[in-house]
């Protein structure tokens, strides 16, 4: 990785692993995070949060003698927690189904399997910074005020609380780390107006989740033949099935997989679009407004797929409104 310009993004690393620590650091500190500090477990978190505020913190799940569950929880209740709305990214080695909705329902914002390549570890906070950032902040209509979050909690007890967001350094804008070098510009996936959903219980969207994660893992380690983003993409089809707009775009993602050749210029790119618009579409909020967003996401997606492909010279013939094109010598 390319040491990038630094951000003024501050955030608390918590882990009881060292070496994990270290290179969560040099992670982050290549990566343009301006401050970052390092705790050995949840008490010592605490203490840290006591005396400062961070933008964010990344932490491990399981620790002695105050685990990952405790850490949240306190943030995000305790009168002592200078800010129950930061955001929070978990790390764990055991992302199966229990383990990431104990995590989403301490309040934790994303889960990450370990290990984590650093461009999904900073795409994902620079994702859940913004969509902190752009969450609507209106007063409660309680008679203890305070602030409403995204997941539709409140931060702070009123009025008085001491720490208001307005009065934080960033207040009023998008934290953002610098993007990583490309020949080509980053897809753009609108705000995601339905973060809250993402702390349902329904089992179909949690597998989504981490079948996203293993697809963004796969992208961003990708193997010489491939089979680890096809293994991803078989994940995907399954957790998929029976939703119709997410079933497109693994849809359009599986043509791309199949039909363009990894060495065409944009390839990753693309991948990396799917991806993000999948991750887009689960967090929504399933509305009216929401579908017609994702409607436009399909066609662009299918459309910068043919383009690709068309710079392979791959001949589509007619693509099935719903599904993908039949590789030739198979039955449709």
């Amino acid at each position: 990785m390319t040491k990038r310009p630094a951000s003024p993004v501050k955030i608390l690393i918590v882990d009881d692993n060292p070496l994990l620590q270290r290179a969560l650091k040099d992670m982050l500190g290549l990566w343009g995070v301006g401050q970052i500090s390092a705790v050995a477990n949840g008490q010592e978190a605490k203490d840290a949060l006591r005396r400062e505020v961070f933008d964010l913190m990344v932490t491990d799940w399981v620790m002695e003698p105050v685990g990952g569950a405790q850490l949240i929880q306190w943030v995000r209740q305790s009168a002592n927690s200078m800010r129950p709305a930061m955001p929070i990214i978990v790390l764990t080695a055991n992302a199966d189904l229990a383990t990431v909705r104990s995590a989403w329902d301490a309040g934790a914002d994303s889960v990450l399997a370990k290990p984590v390549p650093a461009a999904t570890l900073a795409r994902r906070i620079d994702a859940v910074l913004n969509r902190r950032e752009t969450a609507p902040r209106t007063n409660s209509t309680g008679t203890g005020g305070g602030v409403t979050r995204s997941d539709g909690r409140t931060d702070g007890s009123g009025p008085s609380s001491p720490h208001p967001p307005a009065l934080r350094p960033d207040a009023g804008r998008a934290v953002q780390l610098p993007p990583p070098s490309s020949s080509l510009p980053p897809a753009t996936i609108p705000p995601d107006a339905g973060a809250a959903t993402l702390r349902s219980n329904d089992p179909r969207r949690v597998r989504l989740m981490l079948a996203i994660d293993k697809l963004e893992a796969a992208i961003d380690r990708p193997d010489p033949i491939g089979s680890r983003l096809r293994h991803a993409l078989s994940d995907l089809q399954m957790a998929a099935a029976g939703d119709s707009a997410v079933s497109s775009i693994v849809a359009s993602l599986s043509t791309c997989i199949t039909w363009v050749e990894p060495d065409v210029e944009g390839y990753a790119d693309a991948l990396q679009a799917h991806a993000a618009a999948l991750r887009w579409l689960v967090g929504s909020d399933g509305g009216s407004q929401s579908m017609a967003v994702a409607l436009c996401l399909i066609r662009t997606l299918r459309a910068s797929v043919r383009t690709l492909a068309a710079r392979g010279q791959t001949d589509f013939g007619n693509w099935p409104e719903n599904g993908s094109p039949v590789p030739p010598g198979k039955s449709p």
